[in-house]
């Protein structure tokens, strides 16, 4: 196969044409970036990705990027990504850069393009993206992990320095790591906040009381955890020791789904170990787990 010369300044491509595919599309293309072709699986959803990103963009088949752009970002589900990768390869991509976007993987998932002679490299935005218009909005100035080397490695350091952002670089073996985290600080609490919900409406409270009701608390809880770190802003029945509250929310916890009363128990132990950072006894600490495991039992 005939080795292709790269051209750093041509066309960029993007593999994908989801959420964080059309907004970071768009956002690189409002910075001036040549972002040209968008691919996805259903030609009508490309066209749709492209309509998003620009009025210039073009849909097309992942097999036709290669042939069309030899900058390539590839922002699909992370199950897709051999998949494509390999797609790519046997349409003859054998040159150029390709940055992906998953949280937990690195650039070993191309393994197959790199043996081509493709540099590979990921950028992972630490951001959650719940539409595309919202994206736009809240990925410029987020952090956003690195992992890889050489050319598409600087390319994806441009990126993030084009849209404010700030570098974490993450070593490739780390990123399943990295990722679970990434997982717990944005899923999690949106699970969390779900089952707090879910107590309110059985104490009495309406979602959209509720919602508004714990508002402030989310927010001061996250931002004291956050600026003063977890063991200072701890607070609550399990810092203090208070037994007697922790068996009343157990008790009342037996009306909700398992599911509901089995977080209550799982935060509730970490909540313990973190209590005993901040300075709990260990008879106390022992007396709260022990309530919280024997409501598992």
């Amino acid at each position: 196969m005939k080795r292709r010369q790269t051209a750093p300044g041509g066309a960029i491509g993007i593999a994908g044409a989801g959420r964080m595919a059309q907004a970071l599309g768009r956002l690189l293309f409002q910075h001036g970036q040549p972002i040209a072709f968008i691919a996805s699986r259903s030609r009508s959803r490309a066209q749709r990705a492209a309509r998003f990103v620009g009025p210039s963009v073009r849909a097309v088949d992942y097999s036709q990027l290669p042939a069309q752009a030899e900058r390539l970002i590839v922002a699909v589900a992370d199950d897709a990504l051999p998949e494509v990768a390999g797609t790519l390869a046997e349409a003859g991509m054998d040159a150029g850069m390709i940055i992906h976007t998953s949280g937990v993987w690195g650039p070993e998932v191309l393994s197959r393009l790199m043996e081509q002679g493709v540099s590979c490299a990921s950028m992972h935005p630490l951001q959650t993206v719940a539409n595309p218009k919202q994206g736009v909005e809240e990925l410029p100035g987020s952090t956003f992990a690195v992992a890889g080397k050489g050319e598409a490695a600087l390319w994806a350091k441009e990126l993030v320095k084009l849209l404010d952002g700030q570098v974490l670089t993450i070593k490739p073996l780390a990123k399943p790591l990295y990722h679970a985290a990434a997982v717990v600080a944005s899923n999690y609490i949106v699970a969390l906040i779900d089952a707090a919900l879910l107590m309110m409406a059985k104490a009495g409270v309406s979602e959209h009381q509720g919602r508004k009701a714990l508002e402030p608390l989310v927010l001061a809880a996250a931002q004291n955890a956050l600026s003063r770190g977890p063991v200072k802003a701890l607070t609550g029945p399990i810092e203090r020791g208070d037994g007697l509250t922790l068996a009343a929310h157990l008790s009342a916890l037996k009306a909700l789904p398992e599911s509901v009363q089995g977080l209550y128990r799982a935060m509730g132990q970490h909540t313990v170990q973190l209590a005993r950072r901040r300075g709990l006894s260990k008879a106390q600490a022992t007396q709260l787990e022990k309530l919280l495991e024997g409501e598992a039992s």
